[in-house]
């Protein structure tokens, strides 16, 4: 005992001080958390998308300007049947004023064929070697389209999923290649008039 104080009662003492401190501390550090400003979200930058509209065809899809050019190109004239009778590719700009252009793979691909009236989708691709065995197939739905079909080819490297649309007159084959191949592929809109400007060429 110490100037008539146990020892024990002011050790106890001395304790609850420190507990009471620690826990301050704690609150003190607990407020100044919550009320620290918050970051602000890291603003995102959206890429500038145009929209390549083909009235001959009826068609529009959206491409990243900064990255893609559009490029036109006569049919292939090959031994395939049934052959197109337009075609369309979103390259990226870099890869397209380069030497081997030709050897790689679009963002997009756009081709059209011309479908016999009354002939089911399904059918036009049996007949035409494009389901090939061990395909995987999906239906697609789009507005002004009345059949559509998702073909996947697991067994052979990308490009290896084709989109096949089909109209009364025509037949889309759109071909993804990479990330902002499938956002140009979702993109892709059949124009409301599109039947009537087929008619008219």
């Amino acid at each position: 005992m110490v100037n008539g104080t146990p020892i024990l009662f002011r050790v106890g003492w001395l304790s609850m001080v420190i507990v009471a401190g620690v826990v301050l501390a704690g609150c003190d550090s607990t407020v100044q958390q919550i009320g620290r400003p918050m970051e602000s979200p890291p603003v995102v930058q959206t890429e500038r998308r145009e929209k390549h509209t083909d009235h001959t065809y009826g068609f529009t899809v959206k491409y990243y300007s900064r990255d893609y050019v559009f490029l036109k190109e006569d049919p292939i004239q090959s031994a395939m049947q049934p052959p197109e009778v337009y075609r369309v590719r979103f390259q990226r700009k870099d890869i397209a004023a380069g030497k081997v252009a030709e050897h790689e793979h679009p963002g997009l691909t756009i081709s059209v064929f011309a479908l016999s009236p009354g002939l089911p989708l399904r059918d036009w691709l049996d007949s035409s070697g494009l389901l090939s065995p061990g395909s995987e197939t999906s239906l697609v739905r789009l507005t002004g389209v009345k059949e559509g079909l998702r073909v996947i080819l697991r067994q052979q490297p990308a490009p290896n999923e084709f989109v096949y649309l089909a109209t009364d007159q025509y037949v889309y084959r759109l071909v993804p290649y990479g990330p902002q191949g499938g956002k140009m592929l979702r993109s892709f809109r059949l124009l409301p008039d599109s039947s009537r400007a087929h008619m008219k060429h």
